[in-house]
């Protein structure tokens, strides 16, 4: 098994014991799959499961794009969620604290890492693919509208993000808040393409280390007779 097999199944085994810990600590087992946290994470873990045991090689777009939802996870939950907080201020080793950090902060920087270094030989995204991988979150935007429409008030999670809440900012600053996300997530997909990119040059700015001449075991030439 090559070490990279070994972190891609590292990674799978953090998104699932977080998901496990997540799907015990939320009751019934359809609410779980309402967080993007989770639909992301779900993602992550199915992608690298196929490139682990898959024939087929999927494309870099396809991995720039779970890249980008982890990220997205991470730092939603890190900047408007926990406002900055440290990361290990509510870590615990069970229950939902453990489930948190590993879904959060271990498979976003698992995943950055990955793609920066691993797949050297996969060609970068263009720059437009960063507008194609909105999509999915457009499309959770319009789930978690059309849900909380549906849903009774006092549901649980009727809105799964407090910065979704019509009821508290209309659906006039849900859409500004939601136009602004959707800057910074284009924005942050460019800055991944961008990413790999300085590692590509980086790595083949890296010195080539050609196998040295065989050292001369003749000893000292003999000066010719005349």
């Amino acid at each position: 098994m090559s070490w990279v097999t070994a972190s891609r199944l590292m990674l799978i085994a953090a998104a699932m014991v977080g998901l496990i810990y997540t799907w015990m600590g939320l009751g019934s087992p359809l609410n779980p799959l309402v967080l993007f946290t989770v639909q992301s994470n779900l993602l992550l873990m199915g992608f690298y499961s196929w490139k682990v045991i898959g024939r087929r090689c999927p494309s870099a777009d396809l991995k720039g794009a779970v890249t980008l939802y982890i990220v997205i996870t991470g730092l939603v939950w890190h900047f408007l969620r926990m406002r900055g907080a440290s990361p290990f201020e509510h870590l615990s080793l069970h229950g939902y604290g453990l489930g948190n950090f590993l879904l959060h902060y271990v498979t976003p920087v698992m995943a950055v890492i990955d793609w920066l270094f691993f797949d050297r030989n996969a060609p970068r995204p263009r720059w437009a693919a960063a507008l194609r991988w909105l999509v999915y979150p457009m499309a959770y935007l319009a789930f978690a509208l059309v849900r909380g429409a549906l849903l009774p008030p006092g549901a649980w999670k009727r809105y799964p993000y407090p910065f979704l809440d019509v009821d508290k900012f209309g659906y006039d600053g849900v859409a500004l808040m939601a136009l602004a996300l959707a800057v910074c997530f284009v924005l942050l997909g460019d800055g991944l393409i961008a990413l790999r990119g300085l590692a590509d040059h980086a790595s083949r700015r890296l010195p080539a280390f050609a196998p040295s001449a065989p050292a001369d075991t003749a000893g000292p030439a003999t000066p010719a007779r005349r």
